[in-house]
């Protein structure tokens, strides 16, 4: 099989519903029309010039605004939209485990995305029995919370410990076969997960606290605590996540910052424990990222087909 990239965190539905990108457009034409000041990075037909064959698509609310039913309203209005497109052929929703193994069969041929669902942020979720009916229609990764606390943990922006409905989420999560995503967790809470989950686990989207010292991204302590789960870490080409320094309206860094955080991860987990996880439109554009990066195809100057895809691939095969 032709070598594909996986990238673990695409905020797809999200924008598209709250800043109405068609994502059927050729990436060109997106960025002619698109009215927002930041330069679109992501549209279907971009991802398919890059062999992106798997993707981790996210259901995103932001906490700070509505409430608990509105929260609940959003998701299942993003769920509905990966289920409209997978009806129209543009994707194709990985379930099971079997429907990793088939798409990657298929993918050669017919180059449809393949999404791997993921909650980023438990907000929307006022019970733990309220993961289910979620998992019946194809989540498969859960972070328990973006950047503020909330009823089962603290937040990269508001530290708090992980509480007991956390770790009742937890053991929810082990019964029903969800991965638990370390991205955005307060560092305690994101430890005290590790101990109490023995299912999966991984961080889709963070860089090095050592390089860019922020709770939003892992310290080194965690990132051991991660290989210690082999577990795997997708790296962010987002100039803000690379140099602390880095202000929006500065001029795009070179290629050189990644990889800096590359190294530095590669040294602590393995190169086989560390991939791409974009966040690419979530929340920033063109305008944002290193130099030599306008779409997807250049990512393959970033690293190996494990770092792009082949590490991601392995750590889905041996929970999925």
């Amino acid at each position: 099989m032709e070598p594909v990239m996986v990238d673990a965190h695409l905020d797809l539905a999200h924008n598209a519903r709250a800043l109405g990108r068609d994502p059927s457009l050729p990436l060109d034409r997106l960025r002619e029309v698109d009215p927002h000041p930041e330069t679109p990075l992501v549209s279907l037909p971009s991802l398919r010039e890059a062999r992106v064959a798997v993707a981790f698509a996210t259901l995103f609310v932001d906490p700070r605004e509505g409430g608990q039913a509105d929260w609940q309203e959003e998701v299942y209005a993003q769920l509905a939209l990966y289920e409209a497109w997978e009806a129209k052929g543009w994707v194709r929703i990985l379930r099971e485990g079997e429907d990793l193994e088939a798409h990657l069969a298929r993918y050669p041929q017919d180059l449809v995305l393949g999404l791997v669902l993921l909650l980023e942020g438990a907000h929307a979720l006022a019970d733990p029995e309220d993961l289910l009916p979620l998992r019946q229609r194809g989540l498969r990764l859960l972070s328990l919370t973006w950047a503020t606390r909330n009823a089962y943990a603290g937040g990269n922006a508001e530290e708090a410990p992980l509480t007991e409905a956390g770790k009742a989420l937890l053991r929810k999560m082990e019964a029903w076969g969800v991965a638990l995503d370390l991205s955005h967790l307060a560092e305690a809470a994101a430890l005290e997960a590790l101990e109490a989950f023995s299912g999966p686990v991984c961080a889709t989207h963070a860089n090095a606290r050592a390089l860019v010292p922020s709770p939003r991204h892992l310290s080194d302590r965690l990132m051991e605590a991660l290989r210690e789960r082999e577990g795997v870490l997708g790296l962010v080409p987002f100039n803000a996540f690379l140099d602390p320094n880095w202000r929006r309206g500065d001029p795009r860094l070179p290629l050189e910052a990644f990889f800096r955080h590359k190294a530095h991860a590669e040294t602590l987990l393995g190169p086989e424990r560390v991939g791409l996880g974009t966040d690419w439109d979530g929340g920033f554009g063109l305008e944002a990222v290193p130099l030599g990066l306008d779409r997807h195809r250049d990512l393959w100057a970033l690293g190996d087909e494990g770092f792009l895809g082949g590490n991601w691939l392995r750590w889905l095969r041996t929970w999925f």
